[in-house]
């Protein structure tokens, strides 16, 4: 309690400072240590009410309607100011370039115009965002810098990380070189596959078929499918012909005489070695007739 009330009356040469501190990116944590020594039955937004009470803008819009209480109004507004503060930071694999253009959009709007130096607030949170490996590179803000400066300055940091990770890159991963100072493949390179000589076995020619006299003009094909013509049987007999007429055996359909033509199939045509029963199937008799 009694830090509080010397909070609430210090010193005007001192306000600035106070404010500054209010406003910047360790206001959290001052907050955080504040309340562990002295102030352990105090919120936060007492605390905060009577700090912006004193030292904190007052803006006249947004007075009326669910804020007419000036207070409750200002402690909103530094509420929603610091949890913009604590939670800028630059992003993981987030560009210098874009991390800038997202504080100018986000961020600006945000800083109280009316207290001490608000550029420099501004340099010290833009400064305080950045990664441990870029800010070290970035000079700290003085009073005649500006946003842009700043901006140039994160840049060109940025420019210099990236050289010193590739740098690293190379000194942990060095190209061997050979005596004569070529580098060396990357990769092992192993003999070539022996070369096996291929027989060349040269081509015979085919020769053509003839054509036959008097084909048709029709494919191939055709000529597969087409069936044969039905052989002619000629049985030849060293007996003379006579003019007798031929004995008929029994058993058999007829004789065959020299000459004679099959009208159907000869594969169709069945004989029966036994005797000609003329009961039986007559299909399975063959008449055989003779052509003059």
């Amino acid at each position: 309690m009694e830090l509080i009330f010397r909070i609430c009356h210090i010193k005007a040469r001192l306000q600035v400072s106070l404010a500054s501190r209010c406003l910047a990116a360790d206001a959290r944590l001052w907050w955080m240590t504040l309340g562990e020594r002295a102030m352990p039955d105090h919120t936060w937004t007492h605390f905060r009410t009577l700090v912006i009470a004193r030292f904190g803008p007052v803006p006249d819009e947004g007075v009326d309607g669910p804020y007419r209480d000036p207070e409750i109004y200002r402690a909103m507004h530094l509420e929603r100011y610091l949890s913009y503060v604590a939670d800028w930071h630059a992003y993981p694999q987030e560009s210098m370039g874009h991390y800038c253009r997202r504080f100018q959009e986000a961020m600006l709007p945000h800083i109280p115009q009316d207290i001490a130096s608000p550029g420099m607030q501004a340099l010290l949170i833009l400064r305080n965002g950045l990664p441990h490996q870029v800010r070290q590179h970035v000079p700290a803000p003085t009073p005649d810098m500006t946003v842009g400066h700043m901006i140039e300055y994160i840049m060109d940091a940025e420019v210099i990380v990236h050289a010193m990770q590739a740098d690293a890159y190379v000194a942990d991963h060095p190209v061997p070189v050979d005596d004569a100072g070529i580098a060396e493949p990357m990769f092992e390179v192993g003999p070539a596959f022996p070369e096996v000589p291929i027989p060349v076995v040269p081509l015979q020619e085919v020769p053509a078929p003839e054509a036959e006299i008097g084909a048709d003009d029709h494919d191939a094909d055709d000529d597969m499918d087409a069936p044969e013509d039905p052989p002619i049987i000629d049985i030849s007999s060293d007996d003379e012909d006579d003019g007798e007429e031929p004995e008929y055996e029994p058993g058999y359909g007829g004789w065959i005489d020299e000459g004679d033509e099959f009208e159907d199939d000869p594969e169709e045509i069945l004989f029966d070695d036994g005797d000609w029963d003329a009961d039986s199937d007559a299909s399975s008799v063959v008449t055989i007739e003779y052509i003059d």
